[in-house]
């Protein structure tokens, strides 16, 4: 800091001004440079040590991405279940009932109806299980011409027993390499109205019989795998990272 003194016209020109320097100047300049390295420091090490691609949660070894782990027919299938589950527990929310599969003729509900993308996706055969019991409701079976080769309800299922859900469970479809899938509806309380999911599996085999139990860890271990639905933007995001 500089320090003025006044001067009059007899004083030596040479002694007007008296410069004080401040005896921390140093301190406070080394201060300052440390500090922008450790700034720069910070931020290098941000940029080199952050994650270059951040995508998707990696799926468990029960669960199958909707995109890149199933066939064609299959992602048609789980296409099609998706707004179907959100049309079943609106009307059940509105009505308290469930959509049967003569309904789901009625209101030409896909993957139910049976139309050209029925044919042409296997001609899967569907069944309704109703909670508190574990066969399925007079009027929802989806009866076509080889219910034959359709699997059977099992006998002792205690799927829909106590809190228990509403399936719907779909076989024997005929498209190569096609599986069985369940859309199970769950319910927050036993009683209740409301329904406050709905889950999709598959399972491999087209004829998987349905199983005694729907509860997630009784699925998997009856080889059952979740199918975990990503948008379109999320698998953009996983395939070719985080874009810039």
């Amino acid at each position: 800091m500089a320090r003025l003194s006044r001067t009059w016209p007899n004083d030596d020109a040479n002694s007007a001004i008296t410069v004080v320097r401040p005896a921390s100047g140093r301190w406070e300049s080394l201060a300052l440079l440390l500090a922008t390295l450790v700034i720069i420091a910070g931020v290098t090490g941000y940029v080199l040590l952050r994650p270059q691609h951040v995508g998707p949660p990696a799926p468990l070894s029960w669960q199958v991405r909707s995109f890149d782990g199933l066939g064609t027919v299959d992602q048609a299938i789980h296409s099609a279940l998706l707004p179907a589950g959100e049309e079943i527990i609106w009307n059940n929310n509105d009505t308290g009932g469930w959509i049967t599969l003569e309904r789901a003729q009625a209101i030409l509900l896909p993957p139910f109806y049976r139309d050209a993308f029925w044919k042409t996706n296997g001609e899967v055969h569907w069944q309704l299980i109703l909670p508190g019991s574990h066969l399925p409701h007079a009027g929802s079976v989806d009866d076509h011409e080889d219910d034959a080769a359709a699997p059977a309800v099992s006998a002792v299922s205690q799927a829909t027993q106590g809190q228990g859900a509403t399936v719907y469970y779909g076989s024997a479809g005929r498209a190569p390499g096609q599986s069985a899938y369940l859309l199970v509806i769950g319910h927050a309380h036993a009683g209740v109205m409301w329904a406050n999911q709905a889950t999709i599996w598959v399972h491999p085999d087209a004829n998987a019989p349905y199983p005694d139990i729907v509860k997630p860890e009784s699925l998997v271990g009856k080889g059952w795998r979740q199918v975990i639905p990503y948008d379109g933007a999320s698998e953009i995001e996983r395939v070719k990272g985080n874009l810039p």
